[in-house]
């Protein structure tokens, strides 16, 4: 089942801190919006930096990943590195 996961208070630098983190588990976002479809990680993404809001959306988690992770965790990941650089998850 595919996850969403919704941010606010998500400064450029927290974004290009969540950037980084993600890029070091080998995955990339490219920019504002995209997709992302790499190693069975899909997703779909937009930051909006005047709102400063990111939104992520249909998340799967699929092989290889899965064997190391599940979607549930990937978006608690997430949410503590967000709340770590100073933003907020949100309900989806």
């Amino acid at each position: 089942m595919a996850k969403n996961a919704h941010y606010t208070g998500v400064t450029p630098e927290v974004y290009n801190q969540l950037k980084d983190k993600l890029q070091s588990m080998g995955l990339h976002l490219q920019g504002d919006s995209g997709s992302i479809k790499e190693k069975g990680v899909s997703a779909n993404y937009n930051y909006d930096p005047a709102a400063q809001a990111l939104h992520i959306n249909d998340l799967s988690v699929g092989f290889p990943a899965s064997m190391m992770i599940s979607a549930d965790k990937l978006v608690a990941r997430m949410d503590e590195m967000i709340v770590q650089y100073g933003g907020r998850p949100q309900q989806a």
